[in-house]
């Protein structure tokens, strides 16, 4: 229905190491009524104005001496990678994929009015991996909800190593004691996890896998891209995004149309309900260049789309 780039209201800032704009969207979540983005490959949230794309950054630590990652900058393997985020209350929790490199096993927690907090997060970290991955291949958590007492993290499957290949799958943890390992992570029992694999199906040929949860009274709703990559680090060609609804252990979903009808070529990777407007949702695109501005997208479930149904 519209997009929207995501530029910072302060424009860039070399001293913060801050672009002119959102690089690579990769969550939304609603907290505390501000609409918050959260980035793959910048060490910044943003809190998003969604009538103008205008950004209000909060800035993270540095890792070794920068806030964006790259390939071109030789330091893509540093980035946090925040991928899931959602809401606890008046606290964004924000997760890392959790891949083999170190500065992606992390949760970073943010409040309006605080500094954000950096939690070490490998310990849970390997539990998740034990309980849904082939050996020799990675960890990509890509979307988080909280869900009727429980945090949700869904795992973007199709990471490859030979014949093994890591699944799409849910995986679940208690409120409570997800709440209590967060508050000492080097020291508090690592929460028990539930993990069930989901068969997400495909789109123009291509596997589609998960980008992003969001918990609604209607179900569980997801966003799934289909990308040309069999690799946890590499970006591919992407053929498009599907919105999607779990419920009884099975995946409806429907694919994103562009302005002209057509499926869109966009690798979609946030989702929020706009407030007030049923069938209405704000979507984050990462574009997979670092010059180019993630883009808000409104999205609105019309027609014979299968979610209506």
């Amino acid at each position: 229905m519209s997009r929207r780039p995501l530029r910072y209201r302060r424009g860039a800032d070399v001293a913060l190491d801050r672009p002119a704009h959102v690089r690579a969207a990769s969550a939304l979540a609603w907290v505390g009524g501000r609409l918050l983005v959260v980035q793959d490959d910048a060490a910044f949230l943003g809190v998003v104005d969604p009538a103008t794309g205008l950004v209000d950054d909060v800035v993270l630590p540095r890792v070794n001496g920068r806030r964006v990652f790259d390939k071109v900058l030789g330091n893509k393997a540093d980035k946090p990678d925040l991928e899931a985020a959602f809401a606890d209350g008046e606290t964004l929790v924000a997760c890392g994929s959790g891949g083999p490199q170190p500065a992606r096993r992390v949760v970073i927690t943010w409040r309006a009015g605080e500094a954000p907090k950096v939690l070490e997060a490998g310990r849970f970290l390997d539990a998740v991996g034990r309980a849904i991955l082939p050996a020799a291949t990675a960890l990509n958590l890509e979307g988080a909800a909280l869900v009727d007492g429980e945090v949700w993290l869904a795992n973007r499957g199709g990471d490859r190593d030979g014949e093994a290949v890591s699944p799409d799958a849910i995986v679940t943890v208690e409120l409570a004691a997800w709440r209590a390992y967060l508050a000492d992570p080097a020291h508090a029992p690592v929460p028990a996890v539930r993990a069930t694999q989901v068969d997400l199906g495909s789109l123009e040929e291509c596997p589609l896998h998960f980008a992003e949860l969001v918990a609604a009274p209607s179900g569980v709703y997801y966003l799934a891209a289909a990308e040309a990559t069999a690799s946890y680090f590499d970006d591919g060609a992407v053929v498009g995004s599907v919105l999607g609804l779990l419920r009884a252990g099975a995946a409806r979903y429907t694919p994103v149309l562009d302005e002209e009808g057509v499926v869109a070529r966009d690798k979609l990777e946030g989702l929020a309900a706009v407030p007030g407007v049923p069938g209405r949702w704000f979507a984050v695109v990462d574009a997979d260049d670092p010059d180019r501005p993630a883009d808000l997208l409104e999205l609105c479930l019309a027609g014979d789309s299968v979610l209506q149904q």
